[in-house]
């Protein structure tokens, strides 16, 4: 059954559109003879000479198939031997018929169109003459009784049929070949453009990878963090591609490569720069890559043995079987000199494609704009540490000037920026944020070099037009840092380091929320700063004293969370006894005397007195004489109001002479005072003695009292001045420590 069915695909593929017709024609015939012979009215004698006549057909016929079926390749001679079997049982049949009438003679027709079809005009012509002729010897028995006319019709028909059906079978076949033609050229066309689309598409694919080593390579030109990693990430990406094995960068410095990147990881096989790109003595003058450097263009070179590679490999035979390298200018826009060039080895058989060129050429500008860039930003980067050191050193020399002004800011803006860090990392600021808050804690009071000397290092309680004054330093600070645009967030933490929660801050008023969170931070720092440490005007207070007020004015004054943290992170803090306002030196005491001198005698004045008796616990002063002097205003009306005056100098003179280790005061009109370290025995008749009173009217009356550090003492001015010890129970005279600090 295989064999049938693998036979019968051999007939199938050896047979066409004619072959079938032939074959079909056959059996049409046995079929139409066998119809005849059932229909047809003939005599019994036709009967028999057709059945015989279609047993021979039906015979020969298969005989014909079976031929075909086993030998396909016989075809066409099996079409021959039957067309004489056809013909010759044809003219039998004819031959026995007796009438000229008979159909029989309609066989020939049938078999010149059938052979003309099959095999042409000429052939069937020669079917129609051997037909005719068959005819002829067919019919000789009848002549006496046929009509030359009509045998000239049947005659004339076999080759009218045989022409025109060989014309168009001519036609057929010439045009069947120009369709063969075309199909065979079509095909090669074919068969070529799929070959070159093939081609196209390897290209593309080979284009294609190089478009992805170009899309990883610019990626890195916007994450590379700096120009080493992104050269040598650009050399190793560039050996991923298919056909590139290895490839380098050199940096061009004065004239030579100096600094050398490459695809190995494992160690360069180029030996140590620098190469010298314009030295026609040296080697590497000729490779592709000082070409390229000093032509300023790409350059490509076939590893051929007529242009040898002139790269400066420590061993030749590292590197070897690429079939070509480009060398590209790296610059960092088209008509700028080189920085450096990009050598690539390919082992691709056909070198690099002329799209390939073109795309690492574009490459090669975005890698040298790249590098320029980056050059560009160190320098930048550079330019700007100096601005910002020079900006730093400006502002800190601002803050070194108030320092120079009153030494106690140096040390407030040091212990308020410690306070606020502390306070931040409780509240879980990151550590931005707590550098953020510790600088503008640094320069919270640089507002103050706008500030008077009168206002910043006045004693005593500030008047209102003072306190106005003041209330300008967050303002003064926030104009001179909103400028700069490294300060401009530490300005605004500045200028609202005066806010209170409740909204009667200043200089905006802000309240709660809308004061910016690291401005509240400092508003507590900079209080609990104020209230533990000793001011001229006011005694310090203890720690759990100061922790105290600051949750007693929490959601007042100050924001409740912050101080929720500050009780907990403050509570532990260390602070000097020794932080206060007194001067120090010389230049400190020249300026407190503008403060603290009496004008008229030279001496401290009562603010000044008032200053020592808050800070015992570091001046150490233990001994207080009060001298008031009587009938002062006697002297006046006899002696006039100058010689009072004069009078007033010399008894402070005489009296600073006579105690030279102790302080001196003129603290209200007629009223002096002395305060010592030691205990001083001294009675009024010490002061009659004095050259000034000799002589006069005027008497000296004279109280003594002991301090101690441990108390408070109050000034009373009524008919002569009076110092009193503080009732721990009677409120403060100067009021709440957080009121005004500067």
């Amino acid at each position: 059954m295989v064999f049938l069915k693998k036979q019968w695909k051999k007939v199938v593929g050896a047979t066409n559109e004619v072959d079938l017709t032939f074959l079909l024609l056959r059996v049409f015939s046995l079929a139409g003879g066998i119809v005849w012979l059932l229909i047809a009215p003939i005599s019994p004698w036709e009967q028999a000479i057709l059945v015989k006549a279609l047993i021979y057909f039906s015979i020969y016929s298969a005989l014909c198939y079976l031929v075909i079926f086993f030998r396909p390749c016989l075809l066409k001679k099996v079409y021959l031997a039957s067309l004489f079997l056809d013909m010759i049982f044809l003219s039998n049949l004819i031959h026995v018929e007796t009438s000229f009438e008979n159909s029989f003679f309609l066989g020939y027709y049938l078999l010149i169109c059938l052979h003309t079809i099959y095999f042409g005009l000429g052939f069937g012509l020669v079917v129609a003459v051997f037909s005719a002729v068959n005819y002829l010897f067919s019919i000789i028995p009848m002549h006496a009784h046929i009509e030359w006319t009509d045998l000239a019709m049947r005659i004339g028909f076999l080759f009218f049929i045989a022409v025109p059906v060989g014309l168009l079978t001519e036609k057929a076949k010439r045009d069947k070949e120009k369709v063969e033609h075309f199909n065979r050229t079509l095909e090669a066309k074919v068969g070529q453009r799929t070959v070159k689309i093939g081609s196209l598409l390897d290209q593309e694919r080979y284009l294609r990878e190089i478009l992805n080593t170009v899309a990883h390579i610019n990626k890195l030109l916007i994450t590379a963090p700096n120009v080493v990693s992104l050269l040598e990430s650009s050399c190793a990406q560039f050996v991923h591609h298919g056909h590139y094995d290895f490839c380098w960068i050199g940096l061009l410095e004065n004239d030579k490569i100096q600094t050398v990147h490459t695809s190995d990881i494992t160690g360069t096989p180029l030996v140590d720069p620098p190469y010298d790109v314009y030295d026609a003595d040296a080697l590497f003058y000729q490779s592709s890559a000082a070409q390229c450097i000093r032509d300023n263009r790409t350059v490509i070179r076939e590893n051929a043995p007529e242009t040898s590679d002139l790269t400066p490999w420590r061993d030749h035979e590292e590197v070897k079987g690429f079939h070509a390298f480009i060398s590209l200018p790296l610059r960092a826009q088209q008509s700028a000199q080189p920085l450096g060039a990009l050598t690539i080895y390919t082992w691709r058989k056909d070198g690099f494609e002329p799209e390939e060129k073109e795309m690492l050429d574009e490459l090669a500008g975005d890698i040298g704009f790249a590098i320029d860039s980056f050059r560009q930003r160190e320098s930048v980067t550079k330019l700007t540490a100096e601005r910002t050191a020079n900006y730093e050193e400006t502002i800190f020399s601002f803050v070194d000037m108030i320092e120079q002004r009153d030494t106690y800011t140096a040390g407030h803006t040091q212990r308020v920026a410690q306070y606020c860090e502390m306070i931040g990392r409780k509240m879980g600021l990151d550590l931005e944020q707590r550098k953020k808050i510790y600088k503008a804690a640094i320069l919270h009071d640089i507002g103050k070099i706008a500030t008077p000397d009168s206002v910043l290092l006045k004693p005593g309680k500030l008047t209102s037009l003072d306190y106005d004054l003041i209330k300008l330093h967050p303002f003064a600070g926030y104009e001179m840092l909103s400028n700069i645009e490294m300060y401009q967030e530490l300005a605004v933490i500045i200028l609202h380091h005066h806010e209170r929660h409740d909204g009667k801050g200043y200089p905006d008023g802000l309240q709660g929320d809308d004061i910016p969170p690291l401005s509240r931070i400092m508003v507590v720092g900079d209080a609990f700063d104020a209230m533990t440490t000793n001011r001229i005007y006011k005694a310090r207070k203890e720690i759990p004293e100061a922790l105290a007020e600051l949750q007693t004015l929490s959601g007042i004054q100050f924001h409740p969370e912050v101080v929720q943290a500050a009780v907990k992170v403050l509570a532990d803090v260390k602070i000097s006894t020794t932080i206060n306002q007194l001067p120090v030196s010389n230049l400190e005491k020249k300026r407190f005397s503008y403060f603290f001198n009496d004008m008229l005698t030279g001496l401290y004045n009562e603010d000044y007195l008032k200053s020592i008796l808050n800070n015992l616990d570091l001046n150490q002063y233990t001994c207080l004489h009060m001298v008031h002097l009587l009938n002062v205003p006697e002297y006046n009306k006899r002696h006039g109001w100058a010689s009072g005056n004069l009078f007033f100098k010399e008894f402070a003179a005489e009296l600073q002479a006579g105690f030279t280790e102790a302080l001196v005061f003129r603290a209200y009109g007629n009223d002096f005072a002395f305060i010592s370290k030691e205990h001083l025995a001294v009675d009024s008749k010490a002061f009659n003695a004095f050259k000034c009173i000799i002589d006069t009217e005027i008497e000296v009356e004279i109280h003594h009292l002991d301090l101690s550090a441990g108390k408070e003492y109050t000034i009373d001015k009524l008919e002569k001045m009076e110092i009193l010890a503080l009732d721990p129970h009677q409120p403060m005279i100067d009021g709440p420590q957080t009121g005004i600090h500067r």
